[in-house]
């Protein structure tokens, strides 16, 4: 695409996302969502020679998302997710946002479905194979050792106690307090809160803090990251010279270490971070946990984010009447 207007604001906005505190993570994503729009608009001769936002109507959008739906075959999810990203840039662009008109509804089905959690089976899986050298590669194997404690520390936080993972990566070493087996949990997604380990966790957590050679070794009460990123070809933990500190590991990076062991695992694709966390609040709903608890558990700001777990439980008991 050779429009020079397009992609001058493109890198405005992207400047604007940063000055705001977004991560280049999403950034990139925010970019590559508007760059397709404005590769759909020119191959379908839709693409204004000049004064491109102002010019687009609300009928190029409504054609755009159709051709989403139809014949790229993109979930309510992910559509939303474009929407909000070039609603955005309208709002940034200070102009009329056509977008606000469109006939096409796009709301993300929020409803629960069964394959939005994780079975007992493929939870008790997953739990061996991060413990197992079972189907990692000659290169994978010498460094292995070193990652094990990490990633089993990372899981049970995820699967036993329902962490996000902003959560996750949010946590320094002033939130870890081995000496009452707590975790304080700062209010970066929900609400902050503090959590109590089981003694075999706490346990399993400290044995990944003092797995890391001292050197770059998190140092406890500062503002060090708790999870450390680990640098594969040094085979060691990484340390930021800059801030003189460990660096901490990204959610990015989490993600893939979920990916690649649930491919190890050889378990559907697909299963994420928020699996386990839905998991977790399902599982709380079963024991007949009080609502508030659950609430304060899970971290949530209200009870309405709790809704569509209970219609979920309602629904799953009724189709076993």
């Amino acid at each position: 695409m050779e429009t020079t207007e397009f992609h001058d604001t493109i890198q405005a906005f992207s400047i604007f996302l940063l000055n705001k505190g977004r991560k280049p993570s999403t950034i990139k994503r925010y970019v590559y969502d508007i760059e397709d729009f404005g590769h759909w608009l020119e191959k379908n001769k839709k693409l204004p020679s000049s004064n491109i936002w102002a010019t687009l109507c609300t009928k190029d959008y409504e054609d755009y998302f159709s051709d989403l739906k139809t014949n790229r075959h993109y979930s309510e999810k992910t559509m939303h997710r474009v929407f909000i990203v070039l609603n955005r840039m309208h709002h940034f662009l200070n102009i009329p946002n056509p977008l606000k008109n469109m006939e096409i509804s796009i709301q993300p089905d929020r409803t629960l479905r069964n394959e939005d959690f994780i079975s007992p089976d493929e939870e008790k899986r997953l739990k061996y194979i991060v413990t197992s050298l079972e189907g990692l590669s000659e290169k994978q194997l010498p460094v292995r050792p070193l990652l094990t404690d990490r990633n089993i520390a990372i899981l049970n936080l995820l699967i036993d106690y329902g962490l996000s993972l902003q959560e996750l990566t949010a946590l320094t070493m002033h939130h870890v307090h081995f000496e009452t087996n707590t975790l304080s949990i700062p209010a970066t997604a929900g609400v902050e809160r503090t959590i109590t380990l089981a003694k075999e966790d706490k346990k399993q957590l400290y044995n990944y803090y003092k797995s890391i050679p001292e050197p770059v070794r998190p140092k406890y009460h500062s503002d060090d990251p708790l999870f450390v990123a680990f640098d594969f070809n040094r085979g060691t933990y990484r340390w930021v010279y800059e801030n003189d500190a460990p660096k901490a590991l990204t959610e990015i990076a989490i993600q893939k270490m979920i990916r690649l062991e649930v491919a190890r695992a050889n378990l559907r694709k697909g299963i994420s971070g928020q699996h386990f966390r839905n998991t977790y609040i399902l599982n709380l709903i079963k024991k007949e946990t009080p609502e508030s608890e659950i609430i304060k558990l899970a971290g949530f700001k209200s009870k309405i984010s709790l809704k569509r777990y209970y219609q979920y439980a309602e629904n799953r008991k009724n189709a076993l009447l």
